[in-house]
């Protein structure tokens, strides 16, 4: 049996530095599909998320993706975002306030274009690009087909700060998957739209992600909105009525529980 598509084991780090009591850990079987994450705030699901993506070393342990190691603490390896086959999408993701939607989204296409030809990581390459990128305003054709997928063409003209709070979580997705990855991470990613909205924008994330071979980790407040979408759920439960303890891992469907570590996989081992 080959590794896991997703293997995640990690100690979070606490307040001030402290290492909470508590291990986290899961991991997903399929090579494909949406894995959801819930818990009340403070229970360390953004924090997961970032140390996943490598913006953040709030922990210790391990995070390994098709077997390549991204994280791990006690090999001294951590591999860069820029590096990792990840494209993360954090809660409340805005706009350039300055830029327009074509010209947000156009930003982003560049990005990734420089990155599929190996120019993946200086952060001067950004500033390159944000000095440079209004010389062409044309969108490429693999960028609009994700622009008519997320139903965003009519806003393209718009001004940032034209826009509503769903139309603007449409335009964040939609700007996140112009980043071709393996994991996609997405920190509420329907915030401000209605349940019809949710569901349809739901069955579209799902498509897309069957389309490219892809996994998401998807936080969600209203997980049962996305079970009919999930192929797992994993919630994260204080112990106590208590805000000073560590936060615990716990399943929904099947998963095994081993002393503080609870570990999910969806679908077939």
């Amino acid at each position: 049996m080959g590794p896991k598509p997703l293997d995640v084991d990690l100690l979070l780090t606490g307040r001030g530095g402290s290492l909470s009591s508590e291990r986290v850990g899961f991991g997903f079987a399929q090579g494909a599909g949406i894995l959801g994450l819930c818990g009340p705030s403070g229970s360390g699901k953004t924090t997961i998320m970032r140390v996943m993506a490598g913006l953040s070393s709030r922990a210790s342990g391990r995070v390994s993706v098709d077997g390549e190691c991204w994280f791990d603490s006690a090999q001294g390896v951590g591999l860069p975002f820029e590096c990792r086959s990840v494209a993360y999408l954090p809660q409340g993701a805005s706009l350039f306030p300055h830029m327009n939607v074509r010209e947000n989204l156009l930003f982003a296409a560049r990005l990734e274009e420089r990155a599929r030809s190996g120019q993946r990581s200086p952060r001067t390459l950004i500033i390159d690009l944000l000095r440079s990128f209004r010389a062409g305003r044309g969108l490429p054709g693999w960028a609009e087909e994700i622009i008519e997928i997320f139903g965003v063409s009519d806003f393209l003209e718009q001004g940032s700060r034209e826009l509503s709070g769903g139309e603007v979580a449409r335009i964040a997705l939609a700007r996140c998957f112009l980043r071709s990855a393996r994991l996609y991470l997405l920190d509420e990613p329907f915030s401000g739209l209605d349940p019809e909205s949710r569901f349809s924008l739901g069955q579209t994330l799902s498509g897309l992600l069957n389309k490219r071979q892809a996994m998401a980790l998807l936080v969600t407040h209203t997980p049962e909105e996305i079970c009919s979408l999930a192929q797992g759920m994993v919630r994260l439960f204080p112990d106590r009525d208590d805000s000073r303890n560590p936060a615990r891992m716990r399943p929904t469907g099947r998963g095994r529980e081993t002393g503080s570590t609870v570990f999910f996989s969806g679908g077939p081992e």
